[in-house]
């Protein structure tokens, strides 16, 4: 009971604290779920160089602080998912025109994130020559604001299939999805964009393992806010003392990507609630009827 109100604290503070995409060391997701009554806190920490936005014309290095996530087992087929960041920090390199005004007169500027509500639903599971299949879907809100640089000030919504399936000792990921985005720059108008994933862990030792990836997404040319994105990860995942650890370098494989990076992600996770069995009841037999 106390590991539960401690979740739910946990949780309430990253809905008023928290906010934007986390990325993840590994952001294509499997198909597995989290066991039911249990939690997975990821907390993390980024800096990636070379960042750009195109609504404020900002360039610079991102320090990303509190990466942050919650992943709930909240039954047999499904999990609940919530994500944010804690402070984004830019230093400003470069400018360019702005298309949207901001506050910023400095060479730095900071802002929350746009937090994340989700969830994934399991359809079946890996069996022989099939693959795990779950889909995902979540709703980004615009807590972060243009006025700081950093943000849209529009809602998102994404949705996607999930595959994992083994293959010798590694495991493949596949993601393809649908996502939805609202135009910062062109009222009642919106993007619809081809997302993607594709993601691989190979064990190496005990407890250590080689991770990698590749995701983006793709739609409509030349939609301002609404660019095409597109990056590599690859670095290792060590698992020790209960806690699981990755380390991950990025590199960006479109413009609006940052050029280089690093990304540091510790998760935990425990059993928060047991599911509760309803009582068995035992009907005796009835005996056969004489004719």
């Amino acid at each position: 009971m106390r590991k539960w109100l401690i979740t739910l604290v946990a949780v309430f503070v990253a809905n008023i604290a928290w906010a934007q995409d986390p990325e993840r060391a590994i952001k294509t997701e499997t198909a597995e779920l989290v066991p039911i009554g249990s939690v997975r806190a990821d907390l993390g920490l980024e800096f990636l160089h070379r960042a750009r936005y195109s609504l404020s014309g900002f360039e610079g290095d991102l320090l990303r602080m509190g990466t942050i996530s919650f992943h709930i087992g909240v039954g047999d087929y499904a999990e609940f998912q919530l994500s944010g960041v804690g402070r984004d920090f830019l230093t400003i390199t470069k400018r360019a025109q702005a298309i949207l005004p901001t506050t910023v007169s400095g060479d730095t500027t900071s802002d929350f994130g746009d937090l994340i509500l989700g969830a994934k639903l399991r359809f079946a599971p890996e069996k022989g020559a099939r693959p795990a299949i779950a889909f995902k879907f979540a709703v980004q809100l615009p807590n972060a604001t243009n006025e700081s640089g950093l943000g849209t000030d529009e809602t998102e919504f994404y949705s996607s299939m999930l595959f994992s399936k083994h293959i010798g000792k590694a495991q493949v990921s596949g993601n393809v999805g649908l996502a939805i985005l609202g135009s910062p720059v062109q009222p009642n108008s919106q993007a619809d964009m081809l997302t993607y994933g594709l993601g691989i862990t190979v064990p190496l030792h005990a407890g250590l393992e080689l991770i990698g990836e590749v995701s983006g997404r793709q739609g409509p040319a030349h939609r301002i806010g609404n660019e095409d994105l597109s990056q590599a990860q690859a670095g290792v995942r060590l698992r020790v003392a209960g806690l699981r650890w990755d380390l991950a370098g990025v590199a960006g494989l479109k413009h609006f990507n940052p050029g280089s990076g690093l990304s540091l992600d510790v998760s935990y996770e425990f059993q928060a609630f047991h599911k509760k069995r309803g009582p068995v009841t035992i009907r005796p037999e009835k005996p056969p009827i004489k004719k």
